[in-house]
């Protein structure tokens, strides 16, 4: 009998009518946690139109998964909130350590062959996380996707490792595929429910984490907010966090997200959380550097520091970009902004 893994995987599902797309991946996406992570258990925050959550639910049943735990969700806040819906699911997770997915994620091989060590190391320390990065499908590959088999899913990586044309828009290396322990999320707050709709609430969260975790050190750009599809381009928090995913992407463990609109969660998306995000993080910084000086040099979004910041190890991306240069038959769908 299969030893079972202390692990919990989060998935907040809300369907609605513009996003309803996802009743065509929902068994595609699970199968591959599923089979990927069998002794963890899988804990769905389900919420959304009625009609389209009993269809979610027929679905969710016929992958005849016993460690599949669909909990029914009423959303506190409107819009939707991913972060609220993932504290909620929380509560319902009877295991010591959490593993944070969304519906429209396929993981690869390595990765889930990884999280039963990281697992380990992670009860060693339990302030430890690990954070991973996500690959973006384009529209015409993932449109495309064959997903039923081992096999299949065997093709994608072959694909996505060897670049080929028009399969991979951008990658991520901050993102909400967080590893942590149980305890120590709860302790340090868990998602912040100041956040309502989409954008901020993961980067908010991965900002305690790396505070608590102390594994890079944090320079004095920090706080400046500089995002870039090109990672090579980062700066601040958001160079910072990728110190933590660059490891894990040169070892091919890694997130696909699967296509979709982005217009679709327009409505849900909520610019103050950028702000809030930048309060946040300001707050939290200047309470550790106050315990260390009478007076702290950060400052929001100054660029003043920027020659004295660390530098991320690009040799993989700089690699990345060049072969992806020569291969795709339209450059500017990977990397978009470079």
């Amino acid at each position: 009998m299969a030893t079972q893994l202390n692990l919990c995987i989060i998935y907040p599902i809300h369907i609605t009518f513009c996003s309803r797309y996802i009743l065509k991946r929902i068994q595609t996406c699970l199968s591959n946690t599923t089979q990927g992570l069998p002794q963890a258990e899988h804990l769905i925050a389900l919420s959304g139109n009625a009609h389209y959550i009993k269809q979610a639910k027929t679905l969710i049943k016929a992958l005849n998964q016993a460690n599949i735990n669909v909990v029914d969700y009423t959303p506190t806040s409107k819009p939707y909130s991913p972060g609220i819906a993932r504290n909620f699911a929380v509560q319902h997770s009877k295991k010591a350590n959490l593993l944070f997915w969304d519906i429209d994620l396929l993981g690869s091989p390595r990765l889930f062959e990884a999280i039963p060590k990281h697992i380990q190391s992670i009860k060693k320390q339990t302030n430890r996380f690990e954070m991973y990065p996500c690959l973006y499908l384009c529209q015409k590959y993932t449109r495309g996707l064959q997903c039923q088999s081992q096999q299949d899913f065997a093709k994608i990586w072959l694909d996505v490792e060897n670049l080929k044309a028009n399969s991979i828009e951008h990658l991520a290396l901050a993102t909400s595929t967080i590893l942590c322990d149980k305890q120590h999320f709860l302790n340090i707050g868990a998602f912040d429910d100041t956040f309502i709709g989409h954008m901020g609430e993961d980067l908010e969260l991965l900002n305690r984490l790396v505070i608590a975790y102390e594994k890079h050190e944090i320079d004095e750009e920090y706080l400046l907010d500089s995002p870039s599809k090109n990672p090579s381009l980062l700066k601040g928090f958001r160079k910072h966090f990728a110190q933590h995913s660059t490891p894990h992407l040169r070892g091919e463990k890694f997130s696909l997200h699967l296509h979709h609109s982005t217009r679709l969660f327009s409505k849900y998306k909520n610019n103050n959380n950028i702000h809030l995000l930048h309060e946040k993080m300001a707050e939290d910084l200047a309470a550790i550097t106050n315990k260390k000086h009478t007076k702290s040099e950060y400052s929001l979004g100054k660029e003043l520091y920027l020659n004295k910041a660390p530098t991320l190890n690009k040799n993989i991306l700089e690699r990345i970009k060049k072969k992806s240069l020569k291969l795709l038959r339209d450059p500017t769908q990977f990397f978009r902004d470079m």
